[in-house]
């Protein structure tokens, strides 16, 4: 069987293509001629030879209806070992071959502080990944932190979403009465993953597509200004206030406020919408709330507080 660390050797450009093949095969079930051309800017003839060369790892069949090679799921070995987070990069930003060998030398000193070894299950990720192009649904038992029901779920795959710490993909659930709702799902809490690429039943229906997720397609604009516990009161002591001051200044800098600013503003999919409340300590209480929290003397840490929270309040649940 062909090998991507000895053909690296002998024909490095052979190597690459022949592992962009692997990875189209291996995380979307397809790949057409048309593809290599276009990605390694060569002829037919030239890219039809890459086909013929992968061909022999036994790894996929020419599938006329589709007109494309189709992987061969019984069968197929990987030709080159991606770690799942490399693989759910590429899908998102495009192929790099530069990502092929994990221990070439960084242009700089470079290390990843919050890496979890064995997070993801690669082959459960690319069965998903492979449902999310392919149009088809998924079977699987998903661990959730907000219920206690962890069998069995049919899933139509939709997109992938990456946090700065998290990959998850937006899904839509079937209920087995016919009912359904669009949600996001971990892909280290997915287990026992099963494709359901059959033609029939189990194939991604009209109202189920990801054009019709109105939490997805919704953009929520939210207007942010520095929380008011960093603002000054009669009863600061001059330490205080001088704690106060360095706290904003660094907000500032992590968020990219000019000096001095004291609002910033953007867009976010209502989707995820609850993620970047949690990542950037976005305070949406209401007023009751808050004076309740103040009476009981509740301490919670934000540092921004929601100036439009009416217009979101409107616009999410406009989204259900």
């Amino acid at each position: 069987m062909i090998n991507f660390e000895i053909e690296k050797q002998e024909n490095p450009s052979n190597a690459d293509r022949l592992a962009y093949i692997d990875f189209k095969l291996r995380f979307t079930g397809l790949v057409k001629r048309s593809d290599i051309g276009e990605m390694f800017s060569i002829k037919d003839a030239a890219a039809s030879k890459v086909l013929s060369d992968y061909n022999k790892t036994g790894n996929m069949e020419h599938n006329r209806t589709l007109k494309a090679n189709a992987i061969l799921r019984e069968r197929y070995s990987p030709y080159i070992n991606l770690d799942a987070e490399t693989a759910l990069g590429m899908l998102a930003h495009g192929f790099n071959r530069n990502k092929l060998i994990t221990d070439s030398a960084p242009t700089i000193p470079f290390d990843r502080i919050d890496k979890v070894p064995n997070q993801l299950n690669i082959d459960d990720v690319a069965k998903i990944t492979r449902a999310i192009y392919g149009n088809y649904s998924i079977c699987c038992n998903y661990i959730s932190e907000n219920s206690d029901e962890h069998g069995p779920r049919t899933l139509l795959p939709l997109a992938i979403m990456y946090d700065g710490v998290t990959w998850m993909y937006r899904a839509y659930h079937r209920n087995a009465d016919g009912s359904g709702q669009f949600k996001n799902f971990h892909f280290c809490r997915s287990r026992k993953v099963q494709e359901n690429y059959a033609p029939g039943l189990h194939r991604r229906l009209a109202h189920e597509e990801l054009s019709n997720d109105k939490a997805w397609n919704q953009e929520i604009p939210l207007q942010l200004k520095l929380h008011s516990n960093f603002s000054a009161n009669e009863s600061d002591i001059p330490k205080s206030l001088e704690e106060k001051e360095r706290v904003k200044r660094r907000i500032r800098m992590d968020f990219g406020m000019p000096d001095g600013a004291e609002e910033i503003m953007l867009s976010v999919r209502c989707a995820y919408l609850w993620i970047l409340e949690r990542k950037w300590f976005i305070d949406r209480r209401d007023q009751l709330i808050k004076a309740l929290d103040q009476k009981n003397n509740k301490s919670t840490f934000y540092k921004f507080e929601l100036i439009n929270k009416e217009s979101v309040d409107f616009l999410q649940k406009s989204c259900n």
